[in-house]
């Protein structure tokens, strides 16, 4: 594949997450990223034009449920923020609480984190397990010393130069006050963190402008404005912030949205007031990659329009096949190689089949069901009438030609045309008998009487063109009020000139015309299985 032929998400992945914020730091201006707990709102964060996306742990927490207080464990937010850096192209910064426990867990994280692709994670000075900042009650710090020592370990841990660990300083969620707030995060840069984070959930940004005036390190400052919003990302960075983090409104927002749309529809019962608000399900289809997956499908997968299907419809007979015949049948379709069957016959009861049987619309003419059945597409159509079984061999050699109409021909049926049976005139035979195309290569001349080279096996095969030959015969049926099996379209197509191309048999297949015709050929496949 060439570069033009890569994807827009896959060449922008192409440079790992931990080197492309490593270069958005080294950029004027403020980082900015936001919050997602999913791969769809990575997705909208990357197509909304944020430089990178924060795995949220309380974003993730809510969408499962529970309050972020450590109660998930690494290994489901690891699996979260891997699927966020899987979905999108711009780095991705975890929410990596206190750590998961002591230095030893730190480490494990780090390696694990880096693994997965994750460019940055973002560590707290709280003790193991945290309560979430903006929760009133309980928020323990850890000393000093100790959050320094996890800190160094997860830069030994680390295995390339541009991932990026970042100390998140809670004092002033603590009420340590800013003196605290200062001194932890000279000490955790001196330990070797990339970047530090002032955390405050004052609604005036004046404590978190403070900080930042007062810092001198070189090391980068993260800040994240959820209750002092009032802020702008520009004034943050022009006083000294680098990265901005929106952390949760992406899901504040969606409880909003849900919970409104939700009331509506149980208020208006109908989902009109609500249509015209939300996204349509073609932004759907395109935010879960549907037009990539489609150009992929379209290199590397048959298209399904391309494949073959078939259609059981009503026969002639009243007999018919009965559910056990039917299964049978529609399994032999699917060892010749059809994986889309659909059953049109009337009141049959489709029964439990090797894979799945659309059922159709219920006809008790084959006309209905060619009318019925959806066009478009350029694979073989297979019709096989219900009063006849067929075998997977002779369907695989019907499906396997070229020609725009084919039908399967018994040519051992002799020269004598049964009740209910269509005779068929050959142009593989000479008229004293003898063959003189292969059996393949003859066409159908037209009916013939008490003179039949074969006999109608009651299975044919269409074209894209065939098919649409077939649906003017039928309508031609229809529009003199005419029921018509296959047999009788077959031989309108006949009268009209067509030649189809003769698949020529000589077993393969099973007559079930007649309520003896149907019990002789349940016996007959049972004890087949039976000897199996």
């Amino acid at each position: 594949m060439s570069s033009a032929e890569i994807p827009a998400r896959q060449e922008r992945g192409a440079v790992p997450g931990a080197r492309q914020l490593r270069e958005l730091f080294a950029r004027d201006g403020a980082v900015r990223i936001v919050g997602a707990h999913n791969p769809l709102g990575a997705r909208l964060a990357e197509r909304a034009g944020f430089d990178g996306v924060w795995s949220s742990g309380l974003e993730v927490s809510a969408s499962q449920g529970v309050p972020d207080t450590d109660i998930l464990t690494m290994s489901e937010l690891l699996g979260v923020a891997s699927s966020l850096v899987s979905a999108v192209g711009i780095p991705v910064v975890a929410d990596c609480d206190a750590g998961y426990g002591n230095a030893h867990n730190v480490m494990n994280m780090i390696r694990r984190y880096e693994a997965a692709g994750i460019a940055a994670v973002s560590i707290e000075d709280k003790r193991f397990p945290k309560v979430n900042s903006f929760i009133p009650g309980r928020q323990e710090l850890a000393p000093i010393a100790e959050f320094c020592g996890k800190l160094a370990a997860a830069k030994a841990a680390q295995r390339t130069r541009d991932f990026m660990v970042i100390a998140r300083i809670e004092a002033l969620i603590a009420g340590w006050g800013p003196a605290e707030a200062l001194r932890r995060g000279e000490a955790y840069a001196e330990a070797g963190a990339d970047a530090v984070l002032i955390h405050s959930k004052d609604e005036n940004p004046e404590e978190v402008l403070r900080f930042l005036s007062s810092w001198t390190l070189r090391t980068p400052v993260v800040v994240v404005p959820t209750t002092y919003h009032t802020v702008t990302a520009t004034e943050l960075a022009e006083a000294g912030a680098k990265m901005v983090i929106y952390a949760n409104h992406g899901l504040r927002a969606g409880i909003t949205a849900v919970s409104e749309t939700f009331a509506s529809i149980l208020r208006e019962d109908r989902t009109t007031a609500v249509e015209a608000r939300i996204a349509p399900l073609a932004t759907v289809f395109d935010l879960q990659g549907v037009p990539e997956q489609k150009r992929f499908e379209a290199q590397f997968i048959t298209p399904h329009e391309g494949r073959p299907r078939a259609l059981v419809v009503p026969g002639g007979a009243v007999a018919g096949a009965g559910p056990r015949l039917l299964e049978e049948q529609t399994s032999a379709l699917r060892r010749a190689g059809i994986e889309s069957v659909a059953v049109a016959t009337a009141g049959a009861a489709v029964a439990e089949c090797p894979q799945d049987v659309t059922p159709g619309a219920s006809h008790t003419d084959a006309a209905g069901a060619v009318l019925e059945l959806p066009g478009g597409g350029a694979g073989r159509t297979v019709l096989v009438s219900a009063d006849s079984f067929v075998e997977a061999e002779p369907l695989r050699r019907l499906i396997a030609t070229d020609a725009d109409i084919a039908v399967l021909v018994d040519v051992t049926a002799g020269t004598g045309e049964r009740p209910g049976a269509l005779g068929l005139r050959l142009t593989s035979v000479a008229r004293d008998g003898r063959r003189i195309g292969g059996s393949e290569g003859g066409e159908v001349a037209g009916r013939a009487g008490d003179r039949a080279d074969g006999e109608f096996a009651g299975a044919a095969a269409f074209s894209a063109a065939g098919m649409a030959l077939l649906r003017r015969a039928a309508e031609k049926r229809r529009a003199n009020s005419e029921q018509a099996d296959l047999a009788r379209l077959l031989d309108d197509l006949l009268a009209d000139g067509h030649q189809p191309r003769a698949v020529e048999i000589a077993s393969g297949w099973l007559e079930l015309r007649t309520d003896d015709d149907v019990h002789r050929a349940t016996q007959m496949l049972a004890a087949r299985e039976a000897a199996r």
